[in-house]
């Protein structure tokens, strides 16, 4: 299977050469041999911390679209009575808070952990033993979590990664005569430039004041709340590829299998057969409250995607626009190397790029599709008012409307070596007109 003359192989290696860890080999001999807990505690004299969480690496297994099971690394929190999660638990903390993180290993080989973008979070954990890592919590802005041992992306692909979610201390913007209605954003306004705060301003105060962004007071952004993984108004898209002869390696209760034909160079090894987001594809992607924004008009989503594979990506969404809020610094040279870059000059795109490691916010507008008609067409023509008539049930098309989402790099769009449309494939859903969500509460 070729894409745009690239053959499968020349493609992963075209992805994985922007990597910045680019498949170091795993030596089995010095991963496996460490037994013993290293001295990782908090100095007695740091800081207490304002939020704390304890994370556990361990075995899961999940069965994928075409019924094949594999085993997987997953964390977990150490209070989740045992549910493993690929990816991780999403982590929520607020802009300065000092953060303290316990990572306990329940496997039988050496793993890792840290924060891209946050150096002090870095650490080693060996087998059966906990290391902390301590931490003053950066501007706001979406990171990775993930296990990367001896450089290599090998433990991420098996699993080990997960989201870090930083909300910003002062990401409110102002109210003034022509914006009454204040909005919150996932930016610390007072560490923007002044052209990123003036484009990150201008955006979200346009959210529910204008023709176009519906919805008045009730049209602005809501973030999530932070005891949980994502809401109705912000997601977190996890994207992800899976090769199961890397998964075999994996056996319950046993030290990874020693496999250097395929670790040695995972670049060049790694083939992917399914391609993934929140670790399901295709059909099992059509539902799911983590994944498919349903809502209604004037209630803008905010979708946090992170790629912790190692292809590229190219999502594209049909029936809205989205706006390109921010993306991480990938480049390995500048001092700002994995920061939160707020763009200054926020586009309006259906498609955009996710390469390995990428991180970037997207706001979903849950606008009045532009192929659906929504002003009079003459001003002497009421029926021009298509939306509002379906809005009435005056019209046939039915509510939801769903529009789908797929990744245009058209490989990623199967699974299990061809499936599709199994893949990178979910939707999103216009569950109705302005004001529905109040209606539907009062209706319950």
């Amino acid at each position: 299977m070729t894409d745009h003359g690239l053959t499968r192989r020349d493609w992963l290696k075209l992805g994985g050469a922007s990597l910045l860890v680019a498949g170091a080999a795993t030596a089995p001999g010095d991963v496996f041999a460490q037994d013993t807990c290293q001295v990782c505690n908090v100095p007695a004299d740091a800081a207490p911390p304002q939020k704390t969480f304890e994370l556990e690496i361990g075995d899961t297994s999940s069965t994928f679209v075409d019924g094949e099971s594999v085993n997987l690394l997953a964390f977990r929190l150490a209070s989740a009575n045992g549910v493993w999660k690929v990816p991780g638990p999403t982590l929520r903390v607020t802009e300065g808070m000092t953060v303290r993180i316990k990572i306990t290993n329940l496997r039988k080989e050496m793993h890792s952990f840290e924060i891209t973008g946050i150096p002090q979070s870095k650490t080693e954990v060996a087998p059966n033993c906990s290391c902390w890592v301590q931490f003053t919590a950066p501007v706001g802005g979406t990171y990775i979590y993930h296990d990367a041992f001896a450089n290599s992306p090998l433990y991420r692909l098996m699993g080990l990664h997960g989201v870090l979610v930083v909300m910003p201390l002062n990401g409110v913007t102002k109210k003034t005569a022509t914006n009454p209605y204040p909005s919150q954003t996932p930016y610390s306004l007072d560490t923007l430039t002044t052209a990123q705060r003036n484009a990150i301003t201008k955006v979200f105060n346009a959210l529910g004041t204008t023709d176009r962004f519906l919805g008045g007071a009730e049209g602005k952004w809501v973030p999530c709340t932070d005891d949980s993984d994502y809401s109705f108004q912000e997601k977190v898209w996890v994207m992800q590829a899976i090769d199961p002869r890397f998964q075999a390696l994996i056996v319950r209760g046993q030290p990874l299998m020693s496999a250097p034909q395929l670790t040695g160079d995972i670049v060049n090894n790694f083939v992917p057969r399914y391609f993934q987001l929140n670790n399901r594809s295709g059909f099992d992607l059509n539902q799911g409250e983590d994944i498919c924004p349903d809502n209604y008009i004037g209630e803008p989503t905010l979708i946090r995607m992170v790629n912790v594979g190692i292809t590229h990506h190219s999502p594209h969404i049909h029936g809205n626009h989205v706006l390109r809020l921010s993306q991480a610094n990938l480049d390995p040279a500048s001092p700002d190397f994995g920061k939160v870059q707020v763009a200054d000059n926020i586009f309006e795109v259906d498609t955009w790029s996710m390469w390995p490691m990428e991180r970037r916010d997207i706001l979903l507008p849950f606008e009045i599709p532009p192929d659906i008609p929504y002003k009079p067409l003459l001003a002497t023509d009421p029926q021009g008012l298509q939306f509002d008539r379906m809005v009435s049930r005056q019209a046939k098309e039915p509510f939801p409307l769903r529009y789908v989402m797929h990744d245009h790099c058209e490989m990623a769009t199967t699974a299990g070596g061809g499936n599709y449309p199994q893949g990178m494939v979910t939707h999103w859903e216009i569950m109705g007109g302005l004001g529905g969500r109040k209606l539907q509460t009062a209706q319950l």
